[in-house]
């Protein structure tokens, strides 16, 4: 795999009020333009309506902020996107979610672990989203009743929205942070 670089000297006019605009919303929220957004960045106009999705799920929607980043990390567990999993796991240590589950996460993903509430509804959807299957019934009924029905949604739109950042992570060789050891092995 090779990574693609960006220049930010090769962007035309347009390219480059889109970049400094992308730049200044997500300094506002405390976060810079980095890994998969910089391979992106080489396409200003698909860049920016897929951050424009990204930061309404992020900072806009309606999920706590720790089933959010539960659904980010599960994703990544289960695609092996390790800059995934480093650009998000602190960000889940601050919402909340307890290092057991985080380890039981990074160790097993959502597949081979039974976690507690408020990540098992969570975790049970992701069983069907990951491998693209249809959310038996009870499950659904389940996360409604748990987060609600904007939240059922975001939950599956958003494990959709970071599964296309692995194959992004992944296509584009976007490398870990320097000195961050791959959380994933094999």
């Amino acid at each position: 795999m090779a990574e693609l670089p960006f220049d930010p000297a090769k962007l035309d006019a347009q390219g480059r009020a889109i970049c400094d605009s992308m730049a200044a919303q997500r300094a506002s929220q405390g976060t810079h333009l980095a890994g998969p957004y910089l391979a992106l960045m080489n396409h200003p106009k698909l860049c920016q309506r897929i951050e424009e999705l990204g930061f309404y799920l992020k900072f806009e929607g309606h999920l706590p902020r720790e089933i959010y980043e539960f659904v980010v990390l599960a994703v990544a567990r289960e695609t092996k996107a390790g800059f995934m999993w480093a650009d998000h796991v602190e960000h889940a240590r601050a919402a909340g979610i307890p290092e057991p589950v985080l380890e039981a996460l990074r160790a097993s993903g959502v597949s081979h672990t039974d976690f507690p509430d408020p990540y098992r509804a969570a975790a049970l959807l992701l069983r069907s989203t990951l491998p693209w299957q249809d959310i038996p019934s009870d499950v659904q009924s389940n996360a409604i009743r748990q987060y609600g029905m904007y939240s059922l949604i975001e939950i599956v739109v958003l494990s959709g929205f970071y599964q296309m950042f692995a194959a992004i992570n992944q296509g584009f060789a976007v490398a870990l942070p320097p000195g961050v050891e791959a959380p994933f092995h094999g």
